[in-house]
C-alpha cells in the first residue's frame, strides 16, 4: 500500500472537483452576468427595423436610448434611420411627388440595402407614385378575392360550383 504524494493528491482531486467546479461556474455566471449589464442588449434585426420605423414620439425612453447607441456606433445607420423615416413621413402624408427625391437620396447614400428597395420601386415608378398620392386603393377587392380563396379552400372536394356561387353571389332583392 502505498502512501505517496500522488495518492493524496488523487483524493483531493476528487473531493475538491465538484466543490471547485462549482464556485468556478457560479462566479463565471456572475462574471458574464456583469458583463451583459454593462453592454447594450443584443437583439434581432428584426426588432431594430421595427424600432426605425415606428414614430418617435411613441417610442418610450428605453427605446430612444437604445436607437441613440445603435447610431453612435454606425453612421450608415443613422442615416438608415433618417431615410425609413422620410419615407414613412412619404407614405403617411401621401406626399407621391416627393417619392423620386427620396429614391435619388437614397441611391447616394450608398447603404445597398435600402438602395435595392429603391431599385425595385424605380421598376414600377408611376404605379407607386399614384398609390402613394392617390386616394384610392384596391383594398377591397383583395378582400374579396381573399374570401373567395378561404371559402374554396374550406369546401375543396366537398362541394359543387352551384353551393361555392350560393355562398359568394348575394340573391338580387
Amino acid at each position: 500500500m502505498s502512501c505517496g504524494i500522488w495518492d493524496i493528491r488523487e483524493d483531493t482531486v476528487r473531493f475538491l472537483k465538484p466543490w471547485l467546479t462549482t464556485a468556478f461556474v457560479s462566479e463565471r455566471k456572475q462574471e458574464i452576468q456583469s458583463r451583459l449589464n454593462n453592454q447594450a442588449h443584443f437583439f434581432k434585426p428584426s426588432n431594430a427595423a421595427i424600432l426605425f420605423l415606428t414614430p418617435e414620439n411613441k417610442l418610450n425612453t428605453t427605446q430612444k436610448e437604445l436607437i441613440n447607441n445603435l447610431c453612435k456606433s454606425s453612421s450608415g445607420l443613422e442615416r438608415a434611420l433618417l431615410l425609413a423615416r422620410e419615407f414613412r413621413n412619404l407614405m403617411e402624408n401621401k406626399l407621391g411627388k416627393q417619392l423620386r427625391g427620396w429614391i435619388e437620396n437614397v441611391l447616394r447614400s450608398g447603404i445597398s440595402e435600402i438602395a435595392t428597395f429603391a431599385n425595385g420601386l424605380l421598376r414600377d415608378y408611376q404605379s407607386i407614385e399614384n398609390a402613394i398620392s392617390l386616394p384610392w386603393s384596391n383594398g377591397p377587392v383583395e378582400g374579396n378575392v381573399n374570401k373567395l380563396k378561404t371559402i374554396k379552400r374550406q369546401m375543396y372536394g366537398r362541394a359543387s360550383f352551384e353551393l361555392l356561387r350560393k355562398r359568394l353571389v348575394l340573391k338580387p332583392t
